[in-house]
């Protein structure tokens, strides 16, 4: 019998051993002249560097798959670290083609090394907003 134990519970055991508790949530939106997330296998190891980069643990390895429906022609991928998860979905036919990359954690990281890693690819444009969500109030959004 598998037994699935609540994401939460990853957090907890982490604030666990190390008296911390951290909610930050970075969101990030590029756009390419043609987007480098075209292809599975390149997107799902990019992301397992990234997990690397930021100094965290993957809990469920990288899962990309292709879309392939009328307009929304693209990638999506998500991978399940320990303190939370990564999400990437990208559009191939968008004109000028447009990534979106989300990373939340309950361990504190360093921003600017996943902007690093979005820039590496040379974006048209590239937008983020970081959230800390522990001080979750009605004007975080």
């Amino acid at each position: 019998m598998v037994r699935y134990v609540p994401l939460h519970w990853f957090c907890v055991t982490y604030i666990m051993q190390h008296k911390e508790l951290e909610h930050k949530h970075l969101l990030v939106s590029a756009s390419f002249e043609k987007t480098p997330f075209i292809d599975t296998d390149f997107t799902e190891s990019w992301i397992s560097n990234l997990v690397s980069i930021i100094d965290m643990k993957v809990l469920k390895s990288p899962l990309a798959c292709r879309c392939e429906e009328k307009y929304n022609e693209g990638i999506s991928a998500f991978c399940i670290i320990t303190t939370s998860h990564i999400c990437l979905h990208s559009w191939e036919t968008k004109d000028p083609n447009l990534v979106q990359l989300d990373v939340y954690s309950c361990k504190n990281y360093d921003k600017k090394l996943i902007l690093d890693e979005v820039n590496n690819f040379s974006p048209i444009s590239l937008k983020h907003k970081f959230l800390d969500r522990s001080t979750f109030d009605e004007n975080i959004l």
